[in-house]
């Protein structure tokens, strides 16, 4: 097989690997990673396959019908490698093109877990061990905190939905461990998708518990629990919350070229209406929201009345039209004065728009 016009990186090099892997390019890796003789050999390939994620792998030895060689690796979208293979002769033998797994794209579905959040604290249970003493444990806080663990050392459970958790003292420890050790962190999305078979079992109160000791352990889980609950794939949320508009502006408009989810692309809007709006465009703006409220009529009917006054709302708030801003949120906020008031202040956080 010819590599000549295949971008070659080490075993270390995955991360690099993966951003050319996603621009729809393949790769070679050359190498192990360095970290491959710490794990079992029964790992390879899915920690190399897991480690660059939305991919699929072959030995370059396997499309040449030399003798079997574990590197070169040909890596790349799973629609490549699988016509590579298809292409040699004699076909590479199982568990050939192994594939990573399958990344989730949106988690609208457990919307409720977040729209609708908990007054209560956080939710403790009783457990009695095997010698019969009792301890509380705040099972779900420490659940967060677990798979933070995990995700910030760039290793993914595989497999974490809830009866695959246990209690030891006043521990919470992983019961089956299918875990894949990556040799670069792993991405937003991988590590959303690891969350993803815990979220069936959980209720806005477990969840609530859940999101703050997984945040709270590891900082980067923020783009995390941005991808589930905002669908966010770019980075756009976090540059919203630190007032960085511009850049926002910039990371929506990217997500927008790909995204195909009518009810996301009324999300984008919204909230593409409102960076706009923060950074001064406001004229931009007007347009944006004019345009989020006629997806939403086509996508999201039942939103369209929410969505366009919370919008509307706050670029009076910017423009410094107070009773516009009143007229705007009369109808869909039990208060709109004191809301005006609290978002009319110097540096208010002006809050995400979510559906």
């Amino acid at each position: 097989m010819d590599t000549m016009d295949m971008a070659a990186f080490s075993g270390d090099e995955m991360d690099a690997a993966r951003d050319l892997i996603a621009g729809g390019h393949l790769a070679v890796i050359t190498s192990a990673p360095s970290g491959e003789l710490r794990s079992s050999k029964l790992s390879w390939p899915r920690d190399v396959a897991e480690s660059i994620g939305e991919c699929a792998v072959v030995p370059i030895s396997c499309l040449d019908n030399t003798e079997f060689r574990r590197y070169p690796l040909a890596a790349g979208p799973k629609e490549s490698i699988r016509f590579l293979c298809a292409a040699a002769d004699p076909l590479p033998p199982d568990p050939f093109p192994y594939e990573s797994a399958q990344l989730r794209r949106h988690y609208r579905a457990f919307r409720e877990l977040w729209l609708n959040p908990p007054t209560q604290g956080p939710e403790i249970r009783l457990y009695t061990g095997s010698a019969g003493s009792s301890h509380v444990v705040a099972f779900y806080l420490q659940l967060g905190e677990r798979l933070a663990q995990l995700h910030s050392k760039n290793v993914l459970h595989g497999d974490a939905h809830i009866g695959n958790w246990g209690v030891i003292g006043e521990r919470v420890v992983v019961g089956d461990n299918h875990a894949a050790f990556l040799s670069c962190p792993p991405s937003p999305a991988q590590c959303a998708t690891d969350i993803y078979p815990l979220l069936p079992a959980l209720d806005p109160r477990k969840w609530r518990d859940f999101r703050l000791g997984y945040v709270s352990t590891w900082q980067a889980g923020q783009r995390v629990i941005d991808q589930i609950q905002l669908g966010d794939r770019t980075g756009w949320a976090m540059a919203f919350r630190t007032a960085r508009y511009a850049e926002c502006l910039d990371l929506i408009v990217d997500q927008l070229q790909t995204e195909t989810d009518g009810a996301m692309r009324v999300l984008l809007m919204a909230n593409l209406a409102l960076a706009a709006s923060c950074a001064g465009r406001h004229e931009d703006a007007k347009r944006f929201h004019a345009e989020t409220v006629e997806l939403a009529r086509t996508h999201v009917p039942y939103a369209v009345k929410s969505v366009g006054s919370t919008v509307d709302g706050v670029l009076h708030i910017r423009r410094g039209d107070r009773a516009g801003a009143m007229a705007a949120y009369r109808d869909v906020v039990p208060d709109p004065e004191h809301l005006v008031a609290q978002l009319s202040k110097k540096n208010a956080q002006i809050p995400i728009v979510n559906l």
